[in-house]
Parts: structure tokens; sequence; C-alpha cells
């Protein structure tokens, strides 16, 4: 027993002495202490993972490990210490002992810092409760498995066996009042004062001590200022709750500075509260900024997009679904389907948290009509959707339900699509033999999905024991259907209809396995139930109706119709925790009499075309529990609806000028024609939260919309606004593209995101983020590596850190300003368990992101804590070595090259062990002269077929050849990037016109323009260096260049030249621009743009082919030519002027050097008889057949 104590007292001293030994490192108060890691146990390692992935925010029982006078301290609050007493609480706000992260323009910026670090300060701010009760009381509450232990100094003083709890309960603070503190939903802690029936809020008292400085800032919310930061408590959320529904009652904070007995600052910190029902309950949150547009991007090609579906994960990442007809859709490589199939593909979009770039985007249909209509996640990730398609090659995948079309114009579908979008899970058609869509999808916890929608089809499948098993007879039977996980059997599916039209739209699910749908019917005999709040058809055309089935769907457990006199459709439908169905949709102008409530927001019809609803049944369909009308003077589509954490609903549609809106919402004027709008109601539907317009000057529509765990909304539709519409900086896509195009639309906070990821890009889950400042959170990343915080501060500086058992992050600490939203990436480095010794080689790899390949001649330079610099070169490999580097030190690494940005720009590395690799992702700053036709940095094989007019493309990204009509016989092929998207546009130069024609690769847009004459040679090159190829012809017979600008638009001309020169245009001097030069007899004249000099030098013999090709990967083009007489390539590097010379090819062969493999580096390279042969630097050849005699490859060189 000894033995082991003394182990135990070995293990601790290797730690700091204020760590807290819970089987894994523990994020605890952020300067607490110095960061320390422990080895541990896998199974430890995962059981501690899930519990704080569980707990986030505990309360750990003090049992004499602090000051007697605390009960209570909080652990993982990020950024400050606090205790609770009884009845007060202590918030330690220590100074930040961070990281500074060096400029790249100054690399040596913060050394200094990290060489000479003070100790810590701290500030204590008191928050004591004025008058309350000595006897008051505090407990625990919520106990969790874990235990806290310490283990320090001699065994007396150890402390085992701490109990953790999610909530401490402060109890009999005044008269029938008392708090309850727990952690926020992102981290941090709050607290709710309670206050039972009849008694005074007025009691409640804050006197804070110890802070600089309390104020309210323009939101309402509490703002304690100490020298070392500030405390945020946001303005209270004040409630009551009845039948699982919060009413919210006007407060606010009451702040009133005083002088403490010895003249120091005090603060009174109270709290105002409106009118409310004194004999219930009443709860006062200090707790979104709602009308902050925290960003806003477009989302489409050319052609036409709309969004159906929206929806957010925990780490705050987007999911977007819906329709596209745009060729030039942005797609991601390496998912599903990165190219269009049809007239109408449906499209599943993943993208960050503020909106900035996509994670994934994938197509996803056949090659006729694939219209989506519903989206939704799961907690990994894996999204699904559903809708309709006529496409009889729809992608199904082996083993599914359906995979063969059943007929008619349309079938449902329903696939799943796996979490990084790169492959189906499962994909089924749905139907029969006559038309059949999907309108609505959602999952249970088991991965169960539920599909409903409508169906023609007699023999659409039905299981036995349903509640329905036969077609009813009319036009349209509505369907309910539920999926098994595997996507290979239905567990049940089940008409729903009778013997007119009747379309299912919407469903939800509780936790018990009955789905609630919702949708409209023509049938006077809709099957309803006995005690449900209407069973008889109110005589319109259509009537609502909302049906809840049995777990098996083998009965209704309530059914009824919902309408006036006209006509009304249901669009959205939402379950709260009760049980109760919300429900959005239209009436017609002639439904004066659809039911509203008493109290309602609206409870009178406009008279105008469309008037929208909101509806609420309570959790057995008897009775409304509240209905209104949400329009205005001139109408109101509502096409979706969700609730928020407090069971409001929010809604979402179209509507025009005179819709309700609020004071201080982002918007409260209709901007032209048809916006969207986004209207928050209370709990009993008798108010508006919230509502505002969301448009332009053209017509808007939203049609989804999706709440984060923070309460920010986010909305998806469609604009046909050119002007006008919202959108914000540093998103995906500011400007629309033209025709109808979708949007992303996110009120409420900024977000700050991001991923954990190793050197190579993959994934680090269950890294703990800590976000620190006014606001706090905390969270672990996820499977993807992936976090997100969207609960953030409006104004202070704000700290995001990563901590891990497993990795040291690069950087460690971020820290951001206020004011708009980031995206942070954390590189890991795996910890070593060995030994340190005194110097060591620090050394790694800088890798070309255009084929993954190591990168040469750059140069990589590290910078100890006293200014010293080293520099070295990367070899061939791209490797690079520093040795005798002194260990357990600070430094700054960083890499430079022309022509490159590196990822990360500059590395902060403490150097704790023996062997240290730094890699470093190369990402080249301007387009390369390769035929890239898929975006993946590699040339893809390519020949333009005169006979046909036809383009053939292997894509060198998936191995998918292309086809593609685009000119004809004469034509000169020209595969450059025009449009800036980093892909060659598909184009030709027609000489017997001098016209040129293009299809846009960004956008699948048509471009033609007439510039030059017959017998001109095309020479596109980004002459104006900005990342465009412009338009360019070299005119023999005077010698004279003709280019346009791609940036301005300005025309010039420079006589560069003679009629049997050879032009050969390039960025010789590396200015980012492309220099004049021709090839004349084996002489070359050049005219630097950088200097506007000319230069003249021998190199090649009469009857070489020229070329500016790039064999040496310097990003710079060397002077090269190809020898017909021999077969020989000769060139000289323009890094280093060497000279090389290499025999392949034949004097019949046609010269095509690129970027084969995606080094970075060219390849000598030929075209003979239909066959590409190409030669690698390590001295290995490849030959592929591609292309017939007649072609002509499509290459850079004339």
């Amino acid at each position: 027993m000894r033995k082991i104590s003394r182990i135990k007292r070995l293990a601790a001293m290797t730690l700091t002495a204020s760590l807290i030994y819970t089987g894994v490192v523990l994020p605890g108060a952020s300067a607490a202490g110095a960061e320390s890691h422990a080895a541990v146990s896998p199974a430890a390692n995962e059981r501690a993972i899930e519990n704080l992935g569980r707990t986030n925010v505990y309360f750990e029982e003090n049992r004499g490990q602090f000051n007697s006078k605390a009960r209570y301290f909080a652990r993982g609050t990020s950024g400050y210490d606090l205790f609770l007493t009884d009845r007060d609480a202590v918030y330690v706000v220590r100074e930040r002992n961070r990281t500074p992260t060096p400029t790249r323009k100054d690399p040596r910026a913060g050394i200094e810092e990290l060489a000479n670090r003070p100790p810590a300060r701290a500030a204590a701010v008191y928050m004591s409760l004025v008058g309350a009760n000595e006897t008051s009381s505090t407990e625990g509450l919520a106990q969790l498995e874990h235990k806290t232990n310490y283990f320090k100094g001699a065994e007396s003083n150890w402390r085992t066996d701490i109990p953790n709890y999610s909530e401490v309960r402060m109890n009999g603070l005044y008269d029938g009042i008392g708090a309850v503190w727990r952690g926020r939903e992102s981290g941090g802690v709050q607290y709710d004062f309670v206050i039972q029936p009849n008694a005074d809020p007025n009691q409640v008292e804050w006197n804070v001590t110890g802070a600089d400085d309390v104020a309210l800032d323009g939101d309402g919310n509490l703002i304690i200022s100490t020298e070392f930061g500030a405390i945020r408590q946001n303005k209270p959320f004040t409630f009551q709750e009845s039948e699982g529904v919060k009413t919210e009652i006007a407060s606010a904070f009451v702040l009133e500075p005083k002088l403490a007995d010895n003249g120091a600052k005090s603060f009174s910190v109270k709290f105002g509260v409106g009118e409310y029902d004194r004999t219930k309950p009443l709860t006062i949150d200090p707790s979104v900024n709602l009308s902050n547009l925290s960003f806003s991007t477009f989302l489409g090609g050319i052609d036409d997009e709309t969004g159906y579906g929206i929806e957010v994960d925990a780490a705050g990442n987007i999911y977007v679904a819906g329709r596209t007809s745009s060729i030039g859709f942005p797609t991601t490589t390496g998912t599903f389907d990165t190219g269009a199939n049809g007239d109408v593909d449906a499209f599943v979009v993943k993208m960050t948290a503020p909106g900035s770039s996509l994670i994934y985007s994938t197509f996803i249909g056949g090659t006729a009509d694939d219209r989506l209509e519903g989206l939704t996640v799961d907690s990994s990730g894996n999204a699904f959707v559903t809708g309709g398609t006529s496409s009889a090659n729809f992608p199904t995948t082996p083993g599914a339900f359906d995979t063969v079309f059943g007929g008619g114009s349309f079938d449902a579908f329903a696939t799943k699509l796996n979490a990084t979008g790169s492959a189906l899970s499962y994909s089924t058609f749905i139907g029969g033999t006559s038309d059949d869509e999907s309108y609505g999808i959602t999952i249970d916890t088991g991965g169960d999905a539920f599909v409903v929608g409508y169906t023609a089809s007699s023999n659409f499948p039905t299981t036995v024991g349903s509640f329905d098993t036969t077609f009813n007879g009319g036009f349209y039977d509505g369907f309910v259907l539920k999926l098994n996980p595997a996507g290979t059997s239905l567990s049940y599916s089940t008409f729903l209809g009778s013997s007119d039209i009747d379309l299912v739209t919407a469903v939800a699910t509780d936790s018990s396995g009955n789905a609630t749908v919702g949708g409209s019917t023509r049938s006077t005999s809709f099957p309803t139930t006995v005690g449900a709040f209407d069973t008889t058809h109110n005589g319109g055309l259509t009537d609502v109706f909302v049906t809840k089935l049995n777990p098996t769907a083998s009965a209704l457990t309530y059914s009824t119709y919902i309408g006036g006199n006209a006509e009304e459709s249901t669009t959205g439908l939402a379950l709260d925790s009760s049980g109760g169905a919300f429900i959005c949709g239209q009436t017609t102008d002639g439904t004066v009499d659809y039911p509203t409530t008493v109290g309602a927001f609206d409870t009178t019809h406009s008279g105008t075309t469309y008037d929208g609803f909101v509806t609420k049944l309570n959790p057995s369909g008897s009775a409304l529990s509240y209905s209104t009308f949400v329009s205005g003077t001139a109408g109101a589509t509502p096409a979706n609806l969700a609730l928020d954490l407090s069971g409001n609903a929010v809604v979402t549609g179209g509507t025009f000028t005179g819709f309700p809106t609020t004071t201080g919402a982002y918007d409260t004027s209709n901007n032209g024609g048809q916006d969207a709008f986004v209207t928050k109601l209370n709990g009993t539907g008798s108010a508006l939260i919230y509502s505002s317009f969301v448009g332009g000057a053209g017509i808007d529509n939203a049609y989804s919309v999706a709440i984060d765990k923070s309460g920010n909304i986010l909305v998806t539709g469609e604009t046909l606004s050119t002007s006008g519409f919202p959108s914000t900086s540093e998103v995906l896509q500011p400007q629309p593209n033209g025709g109808r195009d979708a949007f992303v639309t996110k009120l409420g906070d900024y977000s700050i995101s991001g991923r954990a990821m190793d050197h190579n890009g993959g994934p680090i889950a269950n890294a703990a983020v800590q976000m620190s400042g006014l606001q706090s959170g905390f969270m672990l990343s996820d499977a993807q590596g992936y976090y997100g915080f969207t609960d953030t501060a409006s104004s202070g500086t704000t700290w995001v850190s990563a901590t891990s058992a497993l990795y040291n992050f690069t950087p460690s600490t971020y820290e951001l300003f206020p004011g708009g939203n980031y995206v942070l990436q954390f590189v890991g480095r795996p910890i070593s368990s060995g030994p340190t010794i005194a110097y060591g080689p620090v050394g790694g790899a800088v890798t070309s992101t255009a084929g993954n390949i190591g990168l040469p001649f750059t140069s990589l330079s590290i910078v100890d804590v006293h200014g010293n610099v080293r520099t070295t070169t990367t070899d061939a490999g791209g490797g690079y070595r520093f040795d005798n580097i002194r260990l357990g030190e600070m430094y700054v690494v960083y890499a430079e090259r022309d022509g490159f940005n590196f990822e990360p720009s500059t590395a902060i590395v403490n150097l704790m062990t023996s062997d240290l690799n730094i890699n470093f992702a190369a990402r080249p700053a301007v387009s390369r002269p390769v035929q890239d036709f898929d975006g993946d940095g590699k040339t893809d094989l390519a020949v333009f077929r005169p006979s046909e007019g036809n383009w053939y493309i292997e894509e060198s990204q998936t191995g998918r050849l292309r086809v593609v009509r685009f000119g004809t016989a004469g034509d000169i092929p020209i595969a450059e990037d025009f449009d800036g998207d980093r892909r060659a546009d598909i184009s030709v130069f027609r000489p017997s016109t001098g016209v040129w024609y293009r299809l846009n690769s960004s956008d699948g847009g048509f471009f033609a323009m007439n510039f030059g004459t017959n017998g001109d040679v095309p020479v596109p090159a980004d002459f104006d260096g900005d990342g465009k190829t412009d338009i360019a012809v070299f005119r023999p017979s005077d010698g004279v260049w003709h280019r346009i600008s791609s940036a301005t638009g300005d025309y010039s001309a420079i006589q560069w030249g003679i009629a049997s020169d050879r032009p050969v245009p390039a960025d010789f001097d590396s200015d980012g621009r492309a220099d004049l030069a021709v090839f004349r007899d084996g002489v070359w004249y050049r005219l630097n743009s950088s200097n506007g000099q000319p230069s003249i030098f021998q190199f090649g013999t009469a009857g070489d082919i020229p070329s500016a090709a790039d064999f040496d990967g310097d990003g710079r083009p060397d002077t090269a030519v190809f020898r017909p007489a021999d077969g020989t390539w000769h060139w000289l590097d323009n890094f280093d002027g060497e000279y090389h010379a290499v025999r392949y090819g034949l004097g019949t062969d046609k010269p095509i050097p690129a970027d084969y493999n995606g080094d970075g580096r060219l390849e000598q390279a030929v075209y003979r008889g239909g066959i590409w042969y190409r030669l690698f630097p390590d001295g290995k050849s490849a030959a592929s057949a591609f292309g017939l005699p007649t072609d002509i490859p499509i290459t850079k060189m004339r």
C-alpha cells in the first residue's frame, strides 16, 4: 500500500501544483496555472472525454481544497474563476498569460514577450446579495459521474472523491426567492432567480465591489470591468411558464453607482420587472441580438438556384439543400458529384459558421429533373434529403429499398449523404407506377427516417398492419413512411387520405416515436378522430389537417381539420417538448373565418390574396392553444417555422409592404416587390418578439429556417434582386451570379468557428476549445475536428484556445477583436512521452497543395527568443532541417517563396521533444499555366476534335470523361483561366472571323468577343496581374501585340516582334505580370513588364520550338526549347541559370509540357498519334492513350 502511495506522489509531482487529476487534463479557469499533461489509458481518456463533453462547465464542491467560505467552485469557465458561497458570488479575473501570434510581415514580433513573461496578477469581483437571509443554504444538483482528486504535498493534504455537479441551487435567499447557477449552452455560467407566487422580485439586489466600473451597454447587457478583463451578464430574459409555454415578461437591469463605507466604488444592480401574474412563479434569467446581420451570402451559378432546406450543427456549421439548373454551381473536390447531371439537380452544401467558405458541396441527381424538397441532419453530420425525381438514373445505392424508377412523371426519393459529403450512405426511390413526390423528411434518435408526400400510385408500397394500405381513389393520397437506418426496408408505410386530393407536406416526431404530420386536403371524408378539434371539412377548396400517428402507424392518435370557408394550406410543422404541434401556412382572401384565438396577435384576415397564419394545437389535438394571422396589409406566405429553446415559434416566408415589424429589427421597411421575412412570436402567440424584412429591390422569398444553440436565426430561399439584397463582406459569394440565386442569411451574434486538425489536414476530435472574454464558452471538437461558438460578445477582446491530452496546438491561442465572424484553425502536433534533450534537430516538409508533393527552393527561417535567425532551403523533395536547436525554448518558424502563400504563415512552437516536425502547406498565389479543368492543381488530358467540334477531357481528380461540344473545324482551342476561379475555361479563337468564344468554368456562362483578324496568333496571358487571363493576339504582319485588360477593360497595342517570330508570353521577371517575348531563329527578345527594359539573348537554334515552362518548380518560367531534329528538350533554370538537356520525343511529336502530377513543376511531355507521353522529375515515364491522331491536344504552346 505504501508503494502505491509513493507512485501516486511521484506522478503528481510531474504536474503543476494546482493540477486536478480526473483521468484527463480538463480545462480549468484559463489562467489558474501552467499547461500540463498526464499520460492516461485510452479507456480512461474516452470515459473522461465522454463526461467532459456531457458536462462542459460543472461545479466542484469545497471539501477543504479552497477557502472555507466558498461552497462550490465552477470548473471550465475560461477567463475567470468563480466561487459560490451560500449567498454570494466571487469572480477572480486573472491577467492573461497568452502567447502572442507574430504577424507575417514581422516574424520576430512577440519574441521578447515570450521570453520575459511577468507573474500573473488578478482582480476579485464580489457580488453580494443585499439583505439576503442569513439562513440561506446552497446545494449541488445533478451530480456527475466523475470525481475530482487532489494529490498535493503530504498525503494528509490529499483530497479524493470530491463530487461535481451540473447545477448549484441557492435556497431561501429571500422570502419566496431562490437562485440556480448552471452552465450556458455554449459554456460559461449563468444564474436564474426563481420568484415564487406572491413573492416580491424587488427584494433582489446585487452589491458589486472590486470592479473598476459597472455599466450597461447599448443592448442592456451588464458589463463588469476590471483591469484584466470584463465579465458580461446578458440582459435578463424574464418569463412565466404554463403548460410548457414560456411567456416573456418585460425586464431590465437597474444600475446605481454607490460608494462603500471605506470610500471604494460600489454598484447596486437590481431587476426591473414589468406586470406579470403574481399567482404563478417568475424566473429572471440574465441570458441574441437578432437585429444584427451576422452574415448574408448568395449561393449559385449563372442560372437558377433555390434553397429549400437549412440546418445547423453543434459546431455552427450550416447545411443548405435545394435545386440548381447551373452547370457552374460551386462544388468542392472530393465530394459525391461535382458535375451537373440534367436540367435541374439537387444540391447539398455544408458551409462554415460565418458563411465564408464551403466545407463540401455536391450535386445529387440524374439526367432529368430532380426536385429537392426537404433536408434534415443527424448529430453525426449526415445529411438526409428528399424530394421528387424524373430521372430513371437518379443515384441509388446497392441494397437500398428500391433501386428502380417506378414510372409516372416523378418518383419520390430519400437519400442519406455521409458526413464529409463524399459518398451516399444510402439512396432509394420511393413510389409506384404513377406520380409520387416527397415534401418532408425527419429522423429519430435511432436513425430511422420519416418521409411524407403524395402519391397517385395505387401500388405505392405500404406495409402490413399500417393504418391504411389501400389507395383511396382520389387524384392524390398522402403517404407517411418510416425507413430503417440502413435505408434497406420500410418499418412502416401508410396512405393518408380519402376520395379527393390529399397532400402531406410536413412531418415531426417526438421522443416516443410518434409522427405528427401536416398537409392540406380537398377530401370531405379525410380521416379524423373523435374529440379532435375539428372533425368536419369547412367547405372551402382545401382545409389544413394535422394528424398524429402512433409509433407503428397502425392507428391515428388524433387527426383534425383546421380551416375556413375558402382555401388553406400548411407548409411547416414543429413539435414542442410537451407534444404541442405548431403549423404555419396561408389562407386565401376568401377565408375570413379561419379559426383564431382570443388574445392572439392578429385575429382579422387582411383581405389580401394570401394571409399567413401560425397555429398551435394542444398535445391531444383537441383544441387550439393559439392561432393568429401573421400577415400585413399586403399579405404574406409563410413557408416554414422552427422553435427556439423557449418554445417560441420563428416563421419565415415572403411578404410585401405593410408586414408588421418590431422596433429595432434589422430591417423594418419593405425593399421593393416581395421580400422575405423573419418573425418570432412569443409563447402564447399574443405578440411579436421580433420581426424583420430581408430583401432587395426584386423578388425575394425564404423557404426554410433554422435556429442554432444560441438562438441565432438562419434562413435560406431565393432572390431575384440584382441590387439591394443584403450581403456581407468575407462571405462565400457576396454578389449574385445571375438568374435566381439561393441565399443564406444569419440574424444574431457573430460566430467564432474553425477546425482542429493535424499537420496533414486530418481531423482532431475531442479537442477542448475555450472562448474567454466578455463571453465565455467551452466545447469539444466533433468527429471531423469542427467547433463553433455562436453566442459571442459584441465588444471587448476575445481569446480562443485549444488544448488536448494528445496534441500541442499551433497557435495555442488567438486574440480577436469584435465586429465580425472568425474562422480559426488549430494545427496539432502529437505530444511525445519521451525524454527531452538539450539540443536536437528541427525539420519538416513544405508541401504544395497542388499535388501534395514536396516543394523545393523554399526558404525556411527559425527565430529564437533572443531574435537570432537561422535560414535554410528545402531540398528537391521539399524537406528541410535545422540541426543543433536548443530544446525547451520558444521559437518562430516561417516559410517564404515567391509565388506561394503558406499555411500556417508562422508557427510558434515550444520545442519539448528531441525531434520536432513542423510542416507547411504551400498554395500558389497565382494560377499556374496548366490546363486544369477540375481545379485539383494538375493538368488534365484534353483534346479538341475538329471533325466534331467536341472537347474530350479526362479529369485527373476523378478520371471522369467529359465531352463538351464547343467549336468548329479551323478553330484554335485554348484552355486558360479567364474568370479567375483557378480552373481552365473552354475557349476557342476563330481565325476566320477573329472572334473569341468561351465557356466559363465558374458559372457556365457563355462569352463571345471579336478581337483579332485572320492570321493573328492568340497569346492569352495575365498581362495586368489580376489573376485572370487577358485576351490578346500577336499580329505577325506588323509584329504588334494587341490585348484587353481583364481588370480594367482597357485596350493596348505594343509593337514587339516581326512576322517570322514565335510569341512566348510569360512572367519571366516574376512581377506577377506576363512579359512580351518572341523567339527568332534561336534568339529570345523579351520586354520586361516590371521595368520596361528589353533583353536579348541566344538560346536555341532555328527550327526549335520555344517554351516558357517552369521545369524546376521555383514558380518562375524557365527559358526552354524542344528540338524536333533530335527530340531533345533544352532549358535554363530561371532560379540559378543552370543548363539542362534531356532527350524525350520524336521530330514529329507535338510538345505539351505541363504539370501533370501537381508538384509545381512542369514535366516534359509530347503528344504522338493519340498517345500522351510524360517524363517526371524522378525519371519515370508514363504513356496514356487519349485521343485520335487527328485530334489537337490542349496545350499552352501555340
